[in-house]
């Protein structure tokens, strides 16, 4: 796991580097099988997070039926910013926004209200517990369906909430 402010080392057997934003839950209590309706009672705070990957890597592995975990589970694949208590987050109804810069010019961006979250994260919690027992401490990474960023070598990587800038990263 990649902390923020900490740099991305790119392994050198990955040529396309892809990354998704995400919304990270720390879960705080033990469950398995979570209603969606119980959801918000086993998370206790949201982090925003990216989920690097090798593209390359990824569909050479899809294609020939073998598993992902070159493509996506090389060391620091997965950044994560600062932890925000969830109850400070849902009374407000901020904007946050991650964004790629290169050169100094931000080349893509994705905005999330966190309005409507909840129904996501409830949906991602029963999910995953579906399949596994979520226990404490457990990290839990939400993302919306939207196309990967490619990156390269100097890109930043920065999410704010309002005016805060809670998640930076510089590929290296």
């Amino acid at each position: 796991m990649l902390v923020n402010r900490k740099p991305l080392f790119v392994p050198e057997w990955i040529n396309e580097l892809e990354a998704l934003p995400c919304w990270v839950l720390r879960v705080s209590r033990l469950g398995k099988c979570i209603a969606p309706r119980f959801a918000d009672r086993y998370y206790d705070a949201v982090a925003a997070g990216v989920d690097f990957f090798g593209a390359d890597k990824l569909r050479e592995a899809k294609s020939a039926g073998k598993p992902w975990t070159e493509a996506v589970a090389f060391e620091n694949s997965l950044a994560i910013g600062e932890w925000e208590d969830i109850v400070e987050s849902q009374k407000s109804k901020v904007e946050s926004g991650w964004s790629v810069e290169r050169e100094g010019e931000v080349i893509e961006r994705a905005e999330w209200a966190r309005e409507g979250m909840n129904e996501l994260f409830a949906e991602a919690i029963a999910r995953v517990s579906a399949m596994l027992t979520i226990r404490q401490g457990d990290l839990i990474y939400v993302a919306k369906r939207c196309q990967p960023w490619q990156l390269r070598t100097e890109d930043i990587i920065r999410c704010t909430s309002g005016e805060k800038e809670v998640l930076y990263c510089k590929v290296k």
